[in-house]
């Protein structure tokens, strides 16, 4: 599991994904698009994957991003 920090709600991951930049947000896109294209692991690792992407890459993005506003 990760820590607290890593963990973010629903509420939480929506409002990082309405944050994101439209640059941010087809960078992330063409990541997803990517795992889906290039899958060769199971359904199970490919929604972690996902996931990953969704609860701990973009919440990190955005705060990066206003920190250095």
């Amino acid at each position: 599991m990760g820590t607290k920090e890593e963990n973010f709600s629903n509420d939480s991951i929506m409002e990082s994904i309405k944050s994101l930049t439209e640059k941010d947000a087809k960078t992330f896109l063409n990541l997803i698009y990517a795992l889906l294209r290039d899958n060769e692991g199971t359904g199970e690792q490919l929604i972690s994957n996902v996931l990953s992407i969704y609860e701990k890459q973009i919440p990190r993005v955005v705060k990066a991003r206003q920190n250095n506003n």
